[in-house]
């Protein structure tokens, strides 16, 4: 009997040193960025997470940044720049969805990442529960096929909600050159094209 009891612990170890049971394995990479998302309690806050969503491609923190009826019983809208070359009735129904269908269909930068540069800013409008600020806007977006350079003016409506958190209700952009406007991005990828 001791002599199949010796036998079974000598299969067990070998089976189990020829597993690789006890050796350490690389990590997995990330499926996800892992942008940080920073509990929006001031309107800058916002203006900061929305930035760091885009440039570390994170869908769902943009989405964050906007307004959601249901907690702020306002509904998100987004004014189109005059722009030629694209048809405005693509954003006569635009909602959150729609923002985060054309992000989506932008897809994560091919190299490199993205970047957004906000400046010349200017508070329009400021009371103790809602703010309209005005930047300049520089956005740079590396496509597959394609590198997007927008730049323009917008201005964000920003209001806080119930639960003490702000977010976007209105957002308006405007050409300030002939350059291309973020209204011209979200139009080309407002489809699967």
């Amino acid at each position: 009997m001791k002599k199949h009891i010796y036998i079974f612990f000598f299969i067990q170890v070998i089976f189990l040193s020829s597993c690789n049971i006890f050796e350490t394995r690389s990590p997995e990479n990330p499926t996800e960025n892992s942008s940080i998302f920073i509990q929006p309690v001031t309107p800058d806050i916002v203006i900061q997470n929305l930035k760091s969503s885009i440039e570390d491609y994170n869908i769902d923190n943009y989405i964050r940044c906007l307004s959601a009826y249901e907690v702020t019983n306002k509904t998100f809208k987004f004014i189109p720049a005059a722009v030629t070359g694209i048809d405005r009735a693509i954003f006569d129904n635009w909602t959150i969805e729609s923002e985060r269908q054309y992000l989506t269909n932008l897809g994560k930068p091919a190299y490199g990442r993205a970047s957004l540069t906000l400046t010349n800013r200017q508070d329009i409008y400021v009371s103790s529960d809602s703010i309209i600020v005005n930047y300049n806007y520089s956005l740079f977006y590396p496509c597959t096929n394609q590198i997007y350079n927008a730049s323009g003016n917008l201005q964000f409506y920003i209001s806080v909600d119930k639960n003490g958190n702000w977010s976007i209700y209105r957002w308006e952009d405007f050409n300030t050159t002939q350059a291309i406007t973020w209204t011209y991005i979200k139009a080309i990828f407002s489809t699967g094209f």
